[in-house]
């Protein structure tokens, strides 16, 4: 059957899918760093460039105000080399915050990686993971969906044959159980379109194997000679375990 053989990929879908979240979770908290320490990079170029500009202009107004012909114009120049010197002042203290926050950042991490040595990760915090942790989890968590992925497709491949057959025979099967019981099929696309498992299942010492309640007896004889039962508890169709001897038994010829 199809889902026999579905199961042979052992959950790898869902693997890949919460490792693949796993993935983007770690690149985005990479990437939010590397944007942050590249506007820091950034801002500092800029404020030393402010500073260094600062600088200049206050050798050059220094050296006017040798050469001022009068206070008022010595005056003048005081008043630009003060404004420079403002100029400065503030553009320090930008790069002192930037520093603390560096500094900042870099004690969560080694608090971080102290925890990581005490194998207390329930206590570390996203902004506590060092970066070179990240870097290494990215690369392993990207190595492991390549891995998954690998094993999937040679999967697929394996049995994509054997898959084709399959659906071509249950189209077949529906096509005729469309024309007899047209009310049972649309039961049980119903039941697999939702999040139950095993939308048909056995009749197991006299109960739905699916829920394990207990089947009306006067239902037994019905379900016996090849019948079906909707459990009244779970909504799963119930048949005869000889109905799956023989299908197991179809699908191997």
């Amino acid at each position: 059957m199809i889902e026999s053989i579905m199961s042979m990929q052992k959950g790898l879908p869902e693997e890949i899918s919460a490792l693949e979240e796993d993935l983007a979770f770690t690149s985005r908290q990479i990437e939010a760093r590397k944007k942050i320490a590249d506007e820091h990079q950034k801002l500092r170029e800029r404020l030393n460039g402010v500073i260094a500009d600062s600088r200049e202009k206050i050798r050059s107004f220094k050296e006017k105000q040798t050469l001022a012909r009068n206070n008022k114009e010595y005056d003048a120049l005081s008043k630009q080399i003060e404004y420079e010197e403002k100029e400065i002042a503030q553009a320090e203290i930008k790069l002192q915050d930037i520093s603390q926050a560096e500094h900042h950042a870099q004690e969560l991490q080694k608090k971080g990686r102290d925890l990581i040595t005490e194998n207390r990760y329930d206590e570390i915090s996203e902004e506590m993971m060092p970066d070179d942790v990240l870097q290494q989890q990215m690369q392993d968590l990207t190595e492991q969906v390549r891995q998954k992925k690998e094993e999937l497709e040679s999967i697929v491949i394996e049995t994509a044959e054997e898959v084709a057959t399959l659906r071509e025979i249950l189209a077949e099967q529906r096509a005729m159980v469309a024309q007899e019981a047209k009310r049972l099929l649309d039961k049980y696309d119903h039941l697999k379109s939702g999040t139950l498992q095993n939308a048909v299942v056995k009749l197991d010492r006299q109960a739905c194997s699916g829920c394990n309640t207990r089947v009306p007896t006067n239902r037994h004889t019905m379900i016996v000679q090849g019948g079906f039962y909707v459990c009244e508890s779970c909504g799963r169709i119930v048949v005869h375990e000889r109905l799956f001897e023989e299908a197991a038994v179809g699908g191997q010829q």
